[in-house]
Parts: C-alpha cells; structure tokens; sequence
C-alpha cells in the first residue's frame, strides 16, 4: 500500500515550477489512486470521510511553467503575494475543500474533494439534506456529490491543536484510475488571470473517479 504523505513529497521532490505539462500529468495519474483507495479523512474519530472524485489544480508562478488560472490560492488572485500554505493543508474555498500541496516560491497544487462519502464511528454513511442543511443518516448508499457540504463537519477547530483532523492509511489495494475532464472548468483567455468565456472546456484529464463504493 503507497502513503498519500509519501506520493506528496515525492511529487514535491521531482515536480517544480517549470516542469513540463507532460511530467505532472503522470504524477496526477500516479497520485490520485493514492488520494482514492489509500486512506480517508478523520475527523475527531467521530468522522470519516472518503474521497471518491479527487480534481488537481497547478499553478506555476514561474513565466515558462504550466499555468492554471482557476486555481484559487495563488499570487495575482485574492492577493498580490498569497503566502504558501504548509504541507497538506486544508483550503476553504468557493467550490469546497482542498488538500495542499504547494512548493515555495514554485507552484501552487491541491486536490480538491469533489465527490465522497462520510461515515460515522458506527460505520454508517452520512448523506447530505440539502433541505435541512444536514448530513444525515442513509438507510442506501449515496455518495456526496458537492466538498461545500463538508462545512458541517470540517469546522470548529480550535488553536493549537493539532488532533482534530488527520489522514489516516487504510489497507487497501490502490487501483490505477483513467482522468477525465474536471467539473466546470473552461479554458481561460489569460494564462494569469482566470477570463472564463464559456465557450470551450477545459481538456486536462486531471479529475479521477473512484468507481467502487467504500
């Protein structure tokens, strides 16, 4: 069984900011089976939350490197100089929750959860009531369609404490899986800034779906 924090510092460690599109399509491709059947998120031992649709976003900040305007912490967005976020960072965002990866002064990288499923520490899925604005519990299995829900269950922490939420491996076989187009992504007029003209998607197969149900 590979290590998700393994495959990340390994995709640190031969990916920089001008490598070629090629080099990280392959690391995307070697990653995301690790992010799918590798292991899940745990929250408080109360929760866990497997993904089931993984979305890569890299931004270089170097001028000849492969540029991903859509991404949503990078210098030039919100704003002029974003700091870099620590290893494995978790980012709250518009259209849900990252895990990070970035390399100083390199690139900007993240996994964004897009599709998963919640246990409880009873073992039973949690599926979102968006009429109640709650995940509830399922007497079917269904899958979380939308990483804004997690909200309800990736809040609260408190300061300094580093035991709230973690990664935890699970004994699994990683199963290799093809990418597909992400979700609402369109090419951009601007390598820098995101100008989405709705008119031709996006076709970088960085989006990888988990078929199984856990």
């Amino acid at each position: 069984m590979e290590k998700l924090i393994e495959k990340l510092k390994e995709f640190n460690e031969n990916i920089n900011g001008e490598s070629k599109f090629d080099d990280i399509q392959k690391s995307f491709e070697e990653l995301a089976p690790v992010f799918l059947y590798s292991g899940y998120i745990n929250v408080r031992d109360d929760f866990k939350i497997y993904i089931r649709t993984v979305e890569f976003y890299f931004h270089s900040e170097k001028y000849n490197g492969v540029h991903d305007p859509i991404v949503y912490h990078r210098n030039g967005r919100d704003l002029e100089q974003a700091p870099y976020f620590p290893f494995m960072s978790i980012h709250a965002h518009n259209s849900g929750f990252d895990i990070t990866f970035e390399k100083s002064g390199e690139y900007r990288a993240s996994a964004l959860i897009r599709t998963y499923e919640v246990k409880d520490k009873n073992g039973e899925y949690l599926v979102w009531n968006k009429a109640k604005k709650k995940f509830e519990k399922s007497k079917e299995y269904h899958y979380n369609y939308q990483s804004t829900y997690l909200y309800a269950l990736l809040n609260g922490f408190a300061f300094g404490n580093n035991n709230d939420i973690s990664w935890e491996e699970e004994s699994k076989d990683v199963k290799k899986v093809l990418g597909k187009p992400r979700q609402n992504v369109f090419k951009s007029e601007s390598e820098w800034e995101y100008i989405n003209t709705k008119k031709e998607k996006c076709d970088r197969k960085w989006s990888f779906t988990r078929e199984e149900q856990i």
